[in-house]
């Protein structure tokens, strides 16, 4: 493995001027986490309009960036409610499973927190298994309703949670835990 591959990316805010490069990473995408983000085809490469809208939502965009190549993007925007913020994650396929997207949201939403928001929203899949073991993981008391193919989940506003598996001086393990900060 080389260097670029385990040096973390650098999570900053969006912007426009980030439009192309956040097209070229959509563009690789799978047809597969495309769908799963955005639940429809979105073209390759994305409209102009779509990419607006992501890196400047109603709250706040972010991207990964390692060597200047976006690798991640991740935003929340105000939805409909009082004070609910919705949460979006997308991973370049190579940086996938690695903990970026956790990381990413985790930013996400303490940005949003700092906004006001008290409760979170996510729209997921029923099919997007890694998405919605990672949110009743880290949101377990969050609820869910399900509408055909989509599920939305609605959380209190809060860090994600991260459970530590702890081994005791005698070799009992516990589970921990304990929140994750940006």
């Amino acid at each position: 493995m080389n260097q670029t591959q385990t040096r973390p990316p650098l999570v900053r805010r969006a912007g426009e001027p980030d439009a192309d490069e956040l097209a070229r990473m959509l563009s690789g995408l799978t047809d597969l986490s495309r769908y799963f983000r955005f639940q429809t085809a979105i073209g390759t490469p994305p409209r102009p309009a779509l990419l607006l809208r992501m890196l400047c939502p109603t709250g706040t965009a972010f991207v990964a960036t390692r060597d200047q190549t976006i690798v991640g993007h991740a935003m929340w925007a105000w939805a409909p409610g009082e004070s609910t913020a919705e949460l979006a994650a997308v991973i370049a396929e190579d940086d996938q499973r690695r903990g970026l997207g956790i990381r990413m949201l985790s930013i996400a939403a303490a940005d949003a927190i700092a906004a006001g928001a008290t409760h979170f929203l996510f729209v997921v899949s029923a099919a997007n298994e890694r998405t919605l073991r990672m949110i009743r993981r880290r949101w377990p008391t969050a609820t869910v309703d399900r509408d055909g193919a989509l599920l939305t989940f609605t959380a209190p506003a809060r860090l994600p949670e991260e459970r530590l598996h702890v081994v005791s001086p005698r070799g009992a393990t516990r589970t921990s835990v304990v929140a994750r900060v940006p």
